[in-house]
């Protein structure tokens, strides 16, 4: 058996041993997963740009624009000297009409320095923060999701989402 030497290993075959050297592991690309949200600065401000993912295969909009939109859209949140948590949100309105109503009915991607409660007609799905005097992101949502409304009788709508 003959192995011939090539780019990033070396083989050698010492009388009966064999030896297999990798020299250096292959650069690997790993695409970022749906909803993972990317901080930079931009003169003065931090601007916030979040991958492309699904809400019962709704993609959501920022300002009006599909998150898959070339350029993609971006949000503005400013900058702070001392630390200040930004929250980004997949906000997810319960529609006007139908029995049951649609849900989601137009999910935005949106920020907010308070935080968000879910209530009978908007669900809200904390995305990640983001420290404004730093650019540092705390990611909570890995990937598209899956959501779900339940509401019965006069009590408030209960929300549960799921990974996909």
């Amino acid at each position: 058996m003959s192995i011939q030497p090539g780019v990033g290993y070396t083989f050698t075959n010492l009388g009966g041993s064999f030896a297999l050297n990798i020299d250096e592991a292959q650069p690997q690309f790993v695409q970022p997963h749906p909803f993972k949200v990317f901080c930079y600065k931009s003169g003065s401000d931090y601007i916030v740009r979040v991958v492309p993912g699904t809400i019962n295969n709704i993609e959501p909009t920022i300002s009006g624009n599909q998150l898959s939109a070339v350029p993609p859209p971006t949000l503005n949140i400013g900058y702070s000297a001392s630390p200040t948590t930004v929250y980004i949100y997949l906000e997810m309105p319960v529609g006007a009409t139908g029995t049951p109503p649609p849900f989601p009915d137009g999910p935005t991607v949106m920020h907010d320095t308070t935080a968000q409660t879910s209530d009978d007609n908007t669900a809200y799905l904390l995305l990640a923060s983001v420290d404004n005097s730093t650019g540092a992101v705390s990611q909570y949502v890995s990937g598209s999701q899956f959501g779900e409304r339940f509401k019965c009788g006069t009590g408030g709508a209960q929300y549960f989402f799921s990974l996909i």
